[in-house]
């Protein structure tokens, strides 16, 4: 890569980069062939991002669904990133497709372990349409009233690091189980 003031990608030589800021870190991208360079972690995001857009899903909330309906015995039913304007929050809704409470066990635990980190306080709720299934979503205080775009947002950040420690805690041993 060449100098900071002037990055040239790494992929076709291309000078015109563009470095940005995605969760925290520094992400350069080619404007000519998408390449993007910077933390593994960042750029396996904006793939599922990109990813997302590409099928019309929630960019925002993909990740994080992605790796849920990956889990062996649930299916994700639908997810949302929210929306800042009609001040809806971010959410996953799934069910367990063969009945074992196995996998709803670790998201529970991974919850509790991460409640500190997260700026929301998250919950699995209970729900049924024609069948019994689970809503992964933020708790906020008035919940009959419009979120804020700060309450999105960080539900939004939240999302992304669930996420990314999930992938972590799923390697552990008391989620293997």
């Amino acid at each position: 890569m060449g100098k900071a003031e002037n990055p040239t990608c790494e992929e076709c030589g291309n000078h015109g980069v563009t470095r940005r800021l995605v969760a925290g870190a520094a992400v350069d991208e080619c404007e000519l062939c998408g390449h993007l360079a910077g933390s593994p972690d960042v750029i396996e995001l904006l793939e599922l991002q990109r990813e997302a857009e590409e099928l019309g899903c929630s960019p925002e909330s993909f990740p994080l669904a992605r790796f849920i309906d990956d889990l062996p015995g649930v299916r994700v039913l639908s997810d949302s990133g929210g929306d800042e304007i009609a001040g809806t929050m971010p959410y996953v809704s799934f069910e367990l497709s063969d009945h074992r409470t196995v996998q709803l066990e670790n998201l529970a635990q991974a919850l509790r372990l991460m409640r500190d980190e997260l700026e929301a306080r998250w919950m699995i709720e209970f729900t049924y349409d024609f069948q019994l299934g689970f809503e992964l979503k933020a708790r906020r205080e008035n919940e009959t009233a419009r979120a804020t775009p700060a309450e999105v947002d960080a539900a939004r950040r939240d999302m992304s690091l669930m996420w990314r420690r999930l992938q972590v805690f799923s390697g552990l041993g008391w989620w293997k189980r």
